[in-house]
């Protein structure tokens, strides 16, 4: 699934820019924005994820979200990445943006 996210890091030194997931592919970043479309197995995105970008479509990585990602998906992500991949304290934290 084609997701926009939010990029982590300061893209300084040992902390560059990259996308808060265990396994993506097909990358296209734009840091001046903070944002990357990635193509991230479906596998690995939540239904209530899945719907809420299926209901949010953007087109590029300027334009604003239709509707800001709620919390509460932000935190169901995590929590399935958590469980799927069970790397003891691993976390990630991935944010449609």
């Amino acid at each position: 699934m084609l997701i926009r996210l939010q990029l982590v890091g300061t893209g300084v030194g040992n902390d560059p820019f990259r996308v808060d997931l265990p396994t993506f592919s097909h990358v296209v970043t734009n840091e001046t924005t903070g944002r990357a479309f990635a193509d991230v197995p479906d596998v690995d995105v939540p239904d209530g994820v899945a719907a809420f970008v299926r209901a949010n479509p953007v087109a590029d990585l300027a334009s604003p979200l239709p509707n800001g990602f709620p919390p509460s998906l932000a935190r169901q992500w995590a929590e399935h990445l958590a469980r799927r991949y069970d790397l003891g304290e691993a976390r990630w934290k991935p944010v449609v943006a």
